[in-house]
């Protein structure tokens, strides 16, 4: 099976509560799970971006199923393409909306700083949008003062 990865935005069309986020992320991981998809999910003031990785027509079918989706509005696909190896191979659907001592008990959880910003094979692009990902889940760094 080759790997293939799409990284998308969209904002949602209506505010997600945190159930709402929690329901969601549910059945993302059931989901995933079940067809071999990893990847993350973040998100915030009323976006959501997103990675998946997995085989490439189970992807298309997922991102034509979300295009049609209610819940998404302004989907943009920034990256569609084959990879060496997944970056979450270990997460369902990696997901940040909880602290980290709510998320160490949830199946499928790797801790933040496990996440491989910089895999094999990624494009200049796909770097980015990884690591613009990333900013969403990962502390920001101590601004000291000077």
């Amino acid at each position: 099976m080759a790997l293939h990865h799409l990284i998308y935005l969209s904002r949602a069309t209506e505010p997600f509560s945190d159930h709402d986020l929690e329901t969601l992320l549910a059945q993302a991981r059931r989901n995933n799970s079940a067809q071999h998809i990893t990847g993350a999910l973040v998100y915030g003031n009323g976006q959501f971006a997103q990675i998946i990785e997995g085989e490439q027509r189970v992807l298309e079918d997922l991102y034509n199923r979300l295009l049609l989706d209610p819940r998404h509005s302004q989907v943009t696909k920034f990256a569609d393409k084959a990879i060496a190896m997944r970056s979450f191979g270990e997460w369902s659907m990696a997901f940040q909306a909880a602290s980290t001592a709510q998320l160490q008990g949830q199946p499928g959880y790797v801790a933040l700083d496990a996440l491989n910003l910089e895999p094999a094979g990624l494009s200049a692009t796909d770097t980015q949008l990884l690591g613009m990902i990333a900013s969403f889940v990962l502390p920001a760094p101590a601004v000291r003062a000077g």
